[in-house]
């Protein structure tokens, strides 16, 4: 009985992981940009899931089965970690506080001139895309936002986070 006790106690001062990681062009948190699936799994101690969207059969777009990964989606390709995308409010934010819901006003206060500014392709003006690249073309973070100027998506990783259509 005092065993059981015991285990009650420490588990009651043990704390759930809270995701509360930055997401910033080179990954969120321990998840780092090129890993594979289950790299990604381990460190995440969920399972990852989803099916290939490309026409090669190369390239998906996985979602975690935890409601703390709720509006995350891990995009492969060849194998890899590509890109980091959330869509929908949650804890998850940049290094300099921009997250899903906050204003494209505030995205460019956080980021100044460095950002690189383009019509969204499916909405209307004000919409547009606002990406920051730590290495041009190569790696960075672009912020989607809607009719309102409200960031819907925020996307971190390569490359691909210029992609409109997961991978395409």
């Amino acid at each position: 009985m005092k065993l059981l006790a015991v285990f009650a106690a420490v588990l009651a001062t043990t704390s759930a992981p809270t995701h509360d990681w930055k997401l910033t062009p080179s990954g969120w948190g321990p998840v780092r940009i090129g890993m594979t699936r289950a790299q990604v799994s381990k460190v995440l101690h969920v399972e990852l899931q989803g099916n290939f969207i490309d026409n090669e059969g190369t390239c998906q777009e996985l979602v975690g089965v935890d409601d703390a990964l709720l509006g995350l989606f891990f995009m492969f390709d060849d194998g890899k970690l590509k890109r980091i995308s959330a869509s929908e409010p949650s804890a998850v934010v940049t290094p300099r506080g921009i997250h899903v819901g906050s204003t494209d006003e505030e995205v460019r206060k956080a980021y100044g001139t460095e950002l690189k500014v383009e019509p969204n392709h499916y909405e209307a003006p004000p919409a547009e895309y606002l990406t920051y690249w730590l290495k041009p073309e190569k790696s960075g973070v672009r912020f989607e936002t809607d009719v309102n100027g409200k960031v819907e998506t925020i996307h971190a990783g390569d490359s691909s986070i210029q992609l409109v259509e997961g991978c395409a």
